[in-house]
C-alpha cells in the first residue's frame, strides 16, 4: 500500500525533503530513498512476517499508551517494554501476553488512556522479539546483496541520533533493517528534526498517527493523510487529499491522473 501511495505522489511530482517510517513503515523510507526496488521493499516485509512466525516466541501483547516515554517507562513492570516513543503523551509498550494484559487493567482503573494493539501476538520491538534476529537477518541477507547508502532525506528511527554516523546507520542493509525489527520506535526524537511550518504527509492505509503529529507541531504546519481505514470512499478521500496538498502550498501535478 505504501509503495502505491509513495509512487501516486511520483506521479504528482511532489518530492520530499524528508522522511521518518514508524515501525515498519522504515520499509517504506527505503523504497522512497531509492535503496530497494518494490519487489524487495514486498519481500522484506514478507520476511519480517515470516521470521517471526516461523520462531518459536513467547505469546506476546502491545498496547498504546496515552503516557509519554519519560511518564510510563518508571510505572511498566520489569517484564515490559516500552516499545515505541510515539509522543510526549503517547506511547506503545510490548511485553507478555498476561502481564501486559493486567498492567492494561491497572492503567485503566488509574483512568490512564491504555488499549490493545493487534499484533497476532507478538511482542514486537522488545527484548522477546530478538530469537526472530538471525532468520530475519538470513533472510534479508540473499535479498539484500548489495546495501545503498541511506540519504540524509531518510531520519531514523530505530537507531538514536547519537549513533546517525555509525557503520549500522549508514546503509539500509539487512544489518539496518533487522535492528529496526528489534529496536524501540524512536518516533518522538526523530519527529524533532521536522521544522514547525512542514507539510506531514502520513503515507499509510490507516491515517493513526494524524493525531501525534499534531499535538506534536505547531499551528502553523500542515498534516494531510493519503488514506483512512474505514472511509467509504477511498478514491474520494485521495483525491480530498490532493486537495489539501494543493491548499497547503504545494503544486500537485494532476494532470498526470
Amino acid at each position: 500500500f505504501q509503495i502505491a501511495l509513495v509512487d501516486f505522489m511520483k506521479l504528482l511530482d511532489i518530492t520530499p525533503d524528508g522522511y521518518i517510517g514508524h515501525s515498519v513503515g522504515e520499509l517504506g523510507c527505503a523504497y522512497m530513498d531509492g535503496c530497494f526496488t518494490a519487489e524487495e521493499t514486498l519481500l522484506a516485509s514478507y520476511y519480517r512476517g515470516l521470521a517471526s512466525n516461523e520462531t518459536e516466541l513467547i505469546p506476546g501483547y502491545m498496547a498504546a499508551i496515552g503516557l509519554g516515554y519519560k511518564d510510563v517507562k518508571d510505572l511498566c513492570p520489569p517484564e515490559i517494554d516500552v516499545a515505541c516513543h510515539n509522543s510526549s503523551s503517547s506511547s506503545t509498550i510490548s511485553g507478555p501476553e498476561e502481564i501486559v494484559k493486567t498492567f492494561v487493567k491497572q492503567l485503566q482503573k488509574e483512568h490512564i488512556f491504555a488499549r490493545a494493539v493487534n499484533v497476532a501476538n507478538i511482542a514486537y520491538h522488545s527484548r522477546y522479539i530478538r530469537p526472530a534476529a538471525p532468520k530475519l537477518l538470513e533472510y534479508l541477507k540473499k535479498l539484500v546483496t548489495d546495501p545503498k547508502p541511506r540519504s540524509s532525506k531518510w531520519i531514523s528511527s530505530s537507531i538514536p541520533e547519537s549513533e546517525w554516523k555509525t557503520p549500522l546507520a549508514k546503509y539500509s542493509s539487512a544489518e539496518y533493517h533487522t535492528n529496526n525489527l528489534l529496536s524501540p520506535v524512536l518516533f518522538e526524537e526523530s519527529t524533532k528534526c521536522i521544522p514547525n511550518n512542514a507539510i506531514v504527509i502520513e503515507i499509510a492505509p490507516h491515517g493513526l498517527l494524524q493525531a501525534i503529529i499534531r499535538k506534536s507541531f505547531a499551528q502553523n504546519g500542515h498534516h494531510i493523510s493519503l488514506a483512512l481505514r474505514g472511509h467509504p470512499n477511498s478514491t474520494e478521500f485521495l483525491l480530498a487529499a490532493v486537495g489539501k496538498l494543493y491548499m497547503a502550498g504545494l503544486l500537485p501535478k494532476v494532470s498526470n491522473l
